[in-house]
């Protein structure tokens, strides 16, 4: 598994490749970054194709695309991970359109006797969007989550194996799949949140997602539309200021 250690040389090697999201703590299931030279001008696509007379899968730009981990195999060197909830450290921007993007946060769990969790199904952070910098490449830029906790309704175990998967959601629709295997132990056992790999860059900021009735939205927008012209941009200008 891909430690922040031994990631920093192969994303220096990949700068230029066409690419997504980086998890960067606790551990990264493995390098999907992934374009293997083929142009989408002789595959027709940029996304994964087929090529029947050989059998053989085309990524040209899109291996991160594949549910449910970026088309990357479960690894046996897994990471350990505090068993009531640990750190995330993600790198969202490497690719362009990402200036804005939408991220969930699942686990899945090994049940007994299987090699893989059989659904990605638990959601571990409520979705949240992101604001980049800008509408082109800034890998550099990070975000960290310095405590994630475990859904109320789980019981989990030391040793217990589970998955951490990240999902960005390009602002163009793309959804986006990375994934890291951990083993839940004992807090003391872990490599601990530090300054050095739990890092918030200041040019990315964050919204929280929230629904509304129909109702609700209709009301509100007819609230504003009535309202004096004043009022309305006094309400614009404190908004910007929270």
């Amino acid at each position: 598994m891909y430690r922040l250690s031994g990631l920093l040389a192969t994303l220096a090697a990949i700068a230029t490749v066409q690419a997504h999201t980086v998890i960067t703590y606790p551990g990264w299931r493995g390098n999907n970054l992934h374009a293997n030279g083929t142009s989408p001008t002789q595959t027709g696509s940029i996304g994964i194709d087929y090529d029947p007379s050989t059998g053989d899968a085309s990524f040209p730009y899109g291996m991160q695309w594949m549910y449910p981990c970026g088309g990357v195999p479960i690894t046996q060197n897994r990471t350990k991970w505090p068993v009531h909830g640990g750190g995330l450290a993600v790198q969202p921007g490497w690719f362009q359109g990402h200036s804005l993007a939408l991220f969930y946060v699942n686990i899945g769990i090994n049940e007994p006797g299987m090699n893989a969790p059989p659904n990605m199904s638990h959601p571990v952070v409520p979705p949240f969007q992101v604001v980049g910098p800008r509408n082109t490449e800034y890998p550099g830029s990070s975000f960290c989550i310095p405590q994630i906790g475990m859904p109320a309704n789980l019981s989990l175990q030391i040793g217990t194996n589970i998955t951490l998967q990240v999902i960005e959601l390009a602002q163009h629709g793309a959804a986006l799949y990375s994934c890291v295997d951990l083993t839940l132990a004992d807090p003391s056992e872990v490599e601990p949140i530090t300054p050095q790999n739990c890092i918030n860059s200041t040019d990315l900021s964050f919204n929280l997602m929230y629904t509304m009735s129909e109702k609700a939205a209709t009301g509100a927008a007819m609230s504003l539309r009535a309202a004096p012209v004043a009022v309305v941009l006094g309400l614009v200008v404190a908004a910007l200021l929270l």
